[in-house]
């Protein structure tokens, strides 16, 4: 004990050495070495070329062992490819772990994007998804808090029995731009002081359970209508909005009694906030982001909000960063803005890129030498995390063996968080408007969902339900030939789910065939075919429902052709070991169908 104390004390010393003081070499790798999180999605050792690796990281090799000891690295991201199974992730953790233990160096933060909803990385088998932040938007008028706190404490308890500390969420994005691509139902919602409300909750009841919250995106990225995976959003409120609608929440958040751990940086541009210009890597002239404006990270979020926690960048590999800068460019220009934490700095798929890593750390270390880096700051910045990590007591060795741990994980999937996964569906399905057709008498129904594995979710959900009740489902992961609907019966019920935007291939969970996803049509071909299929039913007084399984907007494009709209803001499904898909959601919807009672109510304004 005497020894790890000591050991402790030295450690901090290191990274927190007086701005005073000039910094040894080794002090400064280890200050840098702290302010980079690198993601170890793939990694080939094969020969395969870096942007053709797709070997995911399940087990830790020695040569990135060697990444994190020698470049003292400060935390790790983990994303759905590093996650197989408890035991599988729990001894990857631990193995990163033991490496920055047996090296004397500080314990790793271990992140991954928890959300629940449409953004979450655990497998489904082990794992609850919960409805996701719009769902839970959906249930505040009738159960205020009480739901995100029990889906907050839900992902912390299975976060820390694997062995992670932080999670980047949630977001409290306000979502006021109907056509907005990334955020949508990852937001609680359209009105500010909901959104802080819950967030708050959710930041709150994650840190109580040991789990570190990120609050994101900041300074906002409710109102865009570009992903900044792709390119690089604007948003172009007048200050007074911002103030009242995008900072609102962090605002509210950050000075409350548990503000967040850390804050996550937007790639968007906030000419309200800060109009300088800098001149990307391919010479063109554009507004800085706010990942790397100083007056946004330094001047808003530090001085005029208040927040004296940890400042982590959005992923640095984005389109909303990487098309404008190379990556020693963007790390140095975040850090000078004020961040503390650069995500995803350097990707890193084989050993060539470790070579090339080697070169991007050095590159910062002359930039410290340059000047272009303050000292100051530097040490300033890494004690902050030094600071966070003894805070939430990373350095602790755990009481029990990794063995003890795998087998506390058979306790996976929780049965309590299965039960809120239910409850919280139940809450947040709304009846947008209903003409008068619920609920539903036909003994025979014709559904229409996006993909096989929403078929097989519906379908048996209604079977476990009400069994007497007929139904086929017809996927629309390709369209089909001709008119099926014209061999329908007149008096069966037509169901139609939709997702919009698309979803991606994990979320179809494989059940189509791969060459179906790549080729499947657009959103604009898909409304079309449902378009021509409602006016057929509506002309011939057919009961249709029409169902948003994903953003609630979208019901005003078939408003005039379905005789109800059903929002569950969730479509979310798994195939369990049985083969048998399921799905809270989906168990919800169906309930809705047939007794055409539904507790929640719309979060986001819909005409």
């Amino acid at each position: 004990m005497i020894r790890r104390f000591a050991l402790l004390l030295s450690l901090l010393a290191l990274v927190s050495c007086s701005p005073s003081e000039t910094s040894s070499p080794e002090q400064q790798r280890l200050q840098l070495g702290q302010k980079l999180m690198l993601d170890f999605r793939y990694f080939c050792s094969d020969g395969t070329p870096s942007d053709e690796c797709k070997t995911p990281v399940t087990e830790l090799p020695e040569e990135l062992a060697e990444v994190l000891r020698k470049g003292k690295i400060g935390g790790v991201i983990l994303f759905a490819d590093n996650l197989q199974n408890g035991a599988q992730i729990a001894t990857l953790i631990e193995d990163m772990q033991t490496v920055m233990r047996e090296a004397q160096l500080p314990p790793l933060f271990i992140a991954v994007d928890q959300e629940g909803g449409r953004v979450a990385r655990l497998p489904a088998d082990i794992s609850t998804r919960f409805g996701g932040n719009m769902a839970l938007g959906a249930s505040y008028a009738a159960h205020g808090t009480d739901l995100a706190e029990q889906v907050a404490e839900g992902i912390a308890n299975e976060l820390s029995m694997l062995g992670f500390n932080l999670n980047f969420a949630p977001t409290v994005d306000v979502n006021v731009n109907p056509e907005n691509p990334v955020i949508n139902v990852r937001s609680y919602g359209e009105d500010p002081a909901i959104v802080a409300e819950l967030g708050q909750t959710t930041v709150a009841t994650l840190q109580q359970h040991g789990i570190m919250s990120a609050l994101k995106h900041f300074p906002g990225h409710g109102d865009t209508h570009v992903d900044s995976h792709t390119g690089l959003p604007r948003v172009e409120h007048d200050r007074a909005t911002i103030d009242a609608v995008d900072l609102m929440p962090f605002r509210r958040i950050i000075q409350s009694a548990t503000p967040p751990a850390m804050v996550m940086t937007a790639h968007i541009q906030y000419p309200a906030l800060d109009d300088t210009k800098f001149t990307a890597s391919n010479g063109e002239q554009t507004v800085v982001p706010a990942t790397m404006s100083h007056k946004i990270l330094t001047g808003v979020l530090r001085e005029e909000l208040g927040f004296t926690g940890v400042i982590v960048t959005d992923a640095l590999d984005m389109a909303g960063v990487a098309h404008y800068y190379a990556p020693l460019q963007a790390s140095i220009a975040t850090f000078k803005a004020g961040a503390d934490i650069a995500l995803m700095p350097y990707t890193i798929r084989t050993p060539g890129d470790i070579e090339g890593f080697w070169q991007y750390l050095a590159g910062l270390e002359e930039a410290v030498a340059q000047g272009e880096i303050d000292t100051d700051k530097l040490a300033a910045s890494a004690l902050r995390i030094r600071q966070l990590k003894a805070q939430y007591r990373l350095d602790v060795p755990s009481r029990t063996t990794l063995a003890e741990r795998i087998e506390a994980l058979e306790q996976l999937p929780l049965a309590d968080n299965l039960q809120t996964e239910q409850t919280l569906a139940d809450a947040a399905t709304t009846l947008v408007y209903d003409n008068g057709v619920l609920p539903l008498q036909a003994q025979q129904w014709y559904a229409v969902m996006p993909d096989t594995l929403r078929c097989q979710a519906f379908t048996n959900a209604l079977a476990q339900q009400r069994p007497q009740v007929t139904s086929e489902c017809l996927s629309l992961a390709e369209l089909p030939d001709g008119q099926p609907w014209l061999t329908w019966p007149a008096d069966a019920a037509v169901v139609v789910g939709d997702i919009t935007p698309h979803h991606s291939l994990a979320e179809m969970g494989g059940m189509d065939d791969i060459a179906s996803w790549r080729d499947r049509p657009s959103k604009a071909d898909q409304h079309a075919w449902l378009q021509e299929l409602l006016t057929f039913t509506k002309a011939r007084e057919q009961t249709t429902i029409f169902v948003a399984l994903r953003t609630p907007y979208v019901i005003t494009d078939f408003r005039a052709v379905a005789d109800a709209a059903i929002a569950t803001y969730d479509y979310s499904a798994a195939q369990q070991a049985s083969g048998q898909v399921t799905s809270a959601s989906f168990n919800a919807l169906v309930e809705t169908l047939l007794t055409g009672n539904a507790a929640g109510s719309l979060p986001v304004t819909v005409d």
